[in-house]
């Protein structure tokens, strides 16, 4: 379903930070260190360890990322076992995600089928079910961003160059996600498509104005929103119609768009904050602080447990200090708790 763009570009209502409107009421008997592990999502390379375990015991990461470059199981039942005894050990609600886009972006295990982009929405069913059943809670998908053609970085990861045909594929790509019993993720706002390079390796450019966000790369969002996505993640780009001083990732302004102008009031995810193009610029403990301080909820470390502790430690003394409010990270914890898996 594709939706026609708002003019909301045009007010002067002054752009502030916009934190997820939920309830903070679920968050409230929870320690300080259970908050500050429920908003972080890691990963961690290779096998799983006693020592993975015992630091998910101690920091309660409240989401679990697999992606293949980990390596961290080579069959459904490792893999199965795995996301088990993480969810044990975590004590609390786990979001196991993973990446599993069709075409290129696919979870290496036999049992989980990768079919060809663009992905229908029966598709999406089939793969977010063999998700489920190995026991992940969360696709990474679908890519919402609209390419301008084959040059583009995200060729053959986005569903095409037409603002309105990309809006009806992420449309039932939600819905085809939501019917294999898994959470959906539209990604990366405010839009890859047109970016000039790949964020894991440099902060890729979008060169253009307001007016083209909203009318080329906002409506597949807008879409998404409709048919009830459960994120939106944001990518790591430069966008100087939205804010030239680092990444959109970063700036409460594109977190204020993504509220007002595409409509969405769910938890908010940021993309791996351990590429380049934030790591350029912010160390990662730092950019998690501000990610949260604009209003994002959950924080993603894909790759580096140590990394992710760090990201931990400096949550938690930010809260301390009374750099990053209590409150914001009540609201984040509360959103996150909002979302219903089948």
């Amino acid at each position: 379903m594709a939706v026609a763009c708002g003019q909301q570009a045009t007010t002067s209502r002054p752009l502030t930070p916009a934190a997820s409107p939920s309830p903070a009421a679920s968050s409230a008997a929870l320690s300080l260190d259970a908050e500050v592990g429920a908003v972080i999502m890691a990963g961690f390379q290779g096998p799983l360890t006693d020592a993975v375990l015992a630091d998910w015991r101690q920091r309660r990461f409240g989401g679990l990322l697999v992606v293949n470059l980990n390596a961290n199981a080579t069959s459904s039942v490792e893999m199965s076992d795995l996301i088990s005894r993480v969810r044990t050990a975590q004590g609390r609600r786990l979001l196991a995600a993973t990446d599993q886009e069709g075409g290129q972006i696919c979870l290496a295990l036999a049992e989980v089928p990768c079919l060809k982009m663009p992905v229908d929405g029966a598709g999406s069913t089939r793969m977010a079910a063999a998700l489920r059943a190995v026991g992940f809670d969360l696709d990474l998908g679908p890519v919402a961003d609209v390419c301008p053609g084959p040059a583009s970085y995200m060729w053959g990861r986005c569903y095409g160059t037409d603002p309105a045909a990309v809006s009806l594929a992420v449309g039932a790509a939600v819905d085809g996600i939501h019917a294999g019993h898994e959470l959906a993720a539209a990604k990366h706002f405010p839009g890859h498509g047109s970016a000039n390079g790949n964020s894991h390796e440099e902060l890729p450019a979008v060169a253009a104005d307001l007016a083209t966000l909203q009318a080329r790369d906002w409506p597949p969002f807008k879409a998404a929103v409709a048919h009830g996505v459960d994120f939106v993640m944001l990518g790591h780009l430069s966008v100087p119609a939205l804010d030239s001083r680092g990444p959109s990732s970063l700036s409460p302004v594109t977190v204020q768009r993504l509220r007002q102008d595409v409509g969405f009031q769910g938890p908010i995810i940021s993309d791996d904050l351990e590429m380049k193009a934030v790591t350029d610029s912010v160390p990662t403990p730092e950019a998690a602080i501000n990610f949260l301080l604009n209003g994002g909820d959950l924080v993603m470390i894909a790759h580096n447990l140590g990394v992710a502790d760090a990201v931990f430690d400096a949550i938690k003394a930010a809260v301390l200090s009374g750099r990053l409010p209590r409150q914001r990270l009540d609201q984040a914890v509360a959103a996150l708790d909002a979302l219903k898996t089948a």
